[in-house]
């Protein structure tokens, strides 16, 4: 395989796993029971994972695909809140985008989220 074979492979590939984190967000909560035995949505781990990965990591693979990491958080938020009828709705349901928005604030809000990420060296030397 020679070198640009190889990246345009790379490429591809790269751009599949953020499509698919995209779908990973997109995930409908689950109903689980809070502490006073109620139903209370929540979103799904691959949800959870998928969201902080697109928020907090996605921008190094996008840049590296060719795009802006910054911008496409932003417009990828946007896109969310679009009901225009246009090639990205076409692709993503109204359901998959409430799911996605809802996916979006329990992972803004939920303390925990950043369990699983690396402390940086910086703040402890």
């Amino acid at each position: 395989m020679d070198e640009e074979a190889q990246t345009v492979a790379c490429t591809q590939l790269l751009a599949n796993v953020v499509s698919l984190a995209v779908l990973d967000a997109c995930l409908k909560p689950v109903k689980r029971n809070d502490s006073a035995r109620h139903k209370v949505p929540v979103a799904q781990d691959k949800a959870m994972d998928a969201m902080m990965f697109l928020m907090e990591g996605a921008q190094h693979y996008v840049e590296m695909i060719g795009m802006d990491g910054d911008r496409f958080k932003k417009q990828l938020i946007k896109a969310m809140y679009d009901d225009t009828d246009n090639y990205f709705t076409k692709q993503i349901t109204a359901e998959q985008r409430r799911n996605f928005r809802f996916n979006l604030y329990f992972w803004q809000n939920n303390p925990a989220r950043r369990r699983f990420l690396p402390e940086d060296d910086d703040e402890t030397s």
